[in-house]
């Protein structure tokens, strides 16, 4: 059978087109897996421009880490039926494969803007802000006895977060009752917390929308004692009343400082009287 050359491309324009080495095209021809269409008595390799089709599909699949003994081995029994099974294999791997980047793409955007915004607060302030209704999962805090006490909490609460499958894009936050505070009670936390969107189904508590106080600590977690102290006298010297929970973000953490004195923390408790 003759061949009509001209009507069909080289090894090299067919790697060209496609954007690969001509070094693929033989490797995949020694797999088995994608071969010239014609090989030609001087030796030369000629495709078919139906074979970018098939070389599409091949490079999806590849970059979607299926391995080459599959591909062969659907490309042995290639038909309609079986093509139709592989890719709606495939496109439920590349659907979780999306959802899974999407996710990562929203946390780091998010940490992104937390740490951008923390560069530009001034610590020594304690400043009004209007803050937006969050949704929260929360879990109980361990009353404080040493810094077990706070890292078996931690545990507790990522394990919840992993039990539920609960992304965060958030460092945990810490609460403490404004009652206890105001109190002047040893100093315990109440619950961790973590953000999520409003339609999550394990949001298990609402922080109100409001106008909060917000102060920055700078000096480590063993005084952070001291900014709440500060926010006291503050409230005291207004004659600000406050209400519901102290909530501590870590807004500069272990990725952006090194040491937990370097730490820049964010405590926010909502004003009840404006």
């Amino acid at each position: 059978m003759e061949h009509n050359f001209q009507t069909q491309l080289t090894s090299g324009q067919f790697a060209k087109l496609m954007g690969i080495s001509k070094d693929t095209l033989f490797h995949y021809d020694r797999l088995g897996i994608l071969s010239p269409e014609v090989k030609a008595e001087n030796g030369y390799r000629y495709y078919s421009i139906n074979q970018m089709d098939v070389y599409k599909v091949i490079s999806i699949l590849k970059e979607l880490e299926m391995p080459l003994k599959e591909i062969k081995e659907y490309l042995n029994k290639r038909s309609p039926r079986e093509l139709i099974v592989l890719l709606d294999k495939e496109e439920a791997v590349l659907n979780a494969k999306i959802k899974r980047l999407q996710k990562m793409k929203s946390i780091l955007s998010e940490k992104r803007r937390i740490t951008k915004a923390a560069t530009e607060v001034n610590p020594s302030e304690i400043n009004m802000e209007e803050k937006i209704e969050e949704f929260l999962v929360i879990t109980e805090a361990n009353t404080y006895t040493n810094d077990k006490s706070i890292y078996d909490s931690m545990i507790r609460h990522e394990k919840h977060l992993k039990f539920y499958s609960i992304d965060a894009s958030h460092t945990v936050g810490w609460m403490r009752h404004t009652k206890r505070v105001l109190a002047n009670e040893t100093f315990n936390y109440d619950y961790l917390y973590t953000r999520v969107s409003e339609q999550s189904n394990h949001s298990n508590f609402k922080r109100e929308k409001g106008i909060y106080l917000t102060a920055y600590h700078t000096e480590g977690y063993t005084s952070v004692s001291d900014t709440y102290d500060r926010i006291i006298k503050y409230v005291n010297d207004r004659k600000i009343e406050i209400k519901g929970f102290f909530y501590e973000d870590v807004l500069l953490d272990e990725l952006s400082v090194k040491g937990y004195e370097e730490y820049l923390i964010e405590i926010s408790v909502r004003i009840s009287n404006v």
